[in-house]
């Protein structure tokens, strides 16, 4: 049996970054991107027009409040010719300030009548005016790579003409329910059976991260289970939930070693979820994970997600535990490592609290708590002293 550290490890050395791929922008959120992006263009393109109003020249309206209005420039259109003096056009917003105007006046400063526009006051060179390049001159490196991208960088990437980018490559990934006894939440629940709530609860996490998947459910029967399990290798990531144990019907192991699927490790010393199982086919993961919800939503945070962080390539992949204070006695009374259920307050420092449960079946304290303070092996934590733990709120 190996530790939980040991267990991190191994599943992260196994968990090789995907080839990049070309995504379409606005398909980019939240993937890690895999290039330096740099400016084809300078930004505006041309010197356009702030605001919709007149394009004039300002030493005119130092001497004259009047002038003649010589055209109309609409966005994506030019004005043919110059502005002369004693001269104005009328300009929308983004159009190209035509050539000797330096200065574009509001329409709420304005009035015109019969092509001749009266103006309130004079202006000062260059207002109203974006300059071309003022925001990104060609050339310039506008993201690096390794950034995730956000919602606020796509309109730069269109901007500036990108219409795909190179970015980390989400992993694919099948989910399998084992047990004879689940049915799918809303189907009618026969005697001795209980609705699948891992299927739903997995599915989420995996949505989170940017995967969506089907759940399977196959019972306790090794030929359907090869069948099932065998459809789930396809993918890059196998995730398994239940059979993975020592009972006569945890039949995940075997099916997984004829599948010719190499086991790393079985067992981990820590509470809940020592049964777990990791192994790999070529360059497949494959995850079986204890039955019981509160052991497959730690196996999820602790192993999966950090797998499909480091395949997608993000620099953070490692569980995220953080550090903060006891508000109470942590003694689980366990000589594996274990992992308590927790609530979790952030103030000046995180304080944590146990949630009461009846173990790793407990599905109402998972609802209840927002976080696992870690305690050592066989060890305790008292009131006020520091502990690690892992969120997910």
């Amino acid at each position: 049996m190996i530790s939980f550290e040991q267990a991190i490890e191994i599943v992260l050395k196994h968990s090789l970054p995907l080839p990049a791929e070309k995504t379409r922008v606005e398909n980019a959120v939240g993937r890690v991107l895999l290039e330096d992006i740099r400016s084809g263009i300078d930004m505006p393109p041309f010197n356009k027009s702030a605001v919709d109003g007149y394009a004039v020249r300002s030493a005119d309206l130092a001497e004259n409040r009047e002038l003649n209005c010589a055209g109309l420039i609409q966005a994506g259109c030019a004005f043919k010719g110059g502005l002369r003096r004693g001269e104005c056009v009328k300009i929308m917003t983004g159009a190209p300030v035509p050539p000797g105007a330096d200065a574009v006046v509001m329409v709420e400063c304005t009035s015109e009548r019969n092509g001749l526009v009266k103006f309130e006051k004079g202006i000062k060179k260059g207002a109203n005016i974006a300059l071309r390049g003022e925001d990104i001159k060609k050339g310039k490196k506008i993201f690096s790579r390794g950034i995730v991208i956000s919602i606020s960088h796509i309109a730069a990437l269109a901007a500036v003409g990108r219409s795909h980018v190179k970015t980390g490559a989400l992993p694919t990934v099948s989910l399998v329910n084992t047990g004879g006894e689940i049915v799918p939440p809303g189907a009618k629940l026969g005697k001795n059976h209980i609705y699948n709530s891992n299927g739903p609860m997995l599915s989420a996490m995996l949505k989170a991260d940017g995967i969506c998947v089907t759940p399977v459910i196959v019972p306790d029967d090794a030929k359907k289970m090869k069948t099932a399990i065998a459809k789930a290798l396809k993918c890059d990531i196998a995730l398994i939930s239940g059979g993975v144990s020592m009972g006569d019907y945890d039949l995940v192991p075997g099916v997984l070693k004829s599948l010719g699927v190499k086991g790393l490790f079985h067992k981990v010393r820590v509470r809940p979820g020592k049964p777990m199982f990791f192994g790999v086919k070529g360059r497949k993961l494959v995850f079986g994970i204890p039955g019981n919800p509160v052991a497959n939503f730690m196996a999820y945070l602790a192993y999966v997600r950090p797998a499909i962080r480091k395949l997608a390539c993000f620099p953070d992949y490692a569980p995220q535990f953080q550090t903060g204070v006891c508000a109470v006695k942590f003694e689980p009374k366990t000589p594996r490592r274990a992992l308590v259920l927790s609530t979790v307050r952030a103030k000046t420092n995180y304080l944590l609290a146990g949630v009461t449960n009846n173990g790793s079946a407990d599905i109402l304290a998972l609802a209840r708590a927002d976080g696992f303070t870690m305690v050592k092996e066989g060890g305790s934590i008292k009131k006020k002293e520091k502990a690690r733990f892992i969120a997910w709120q």
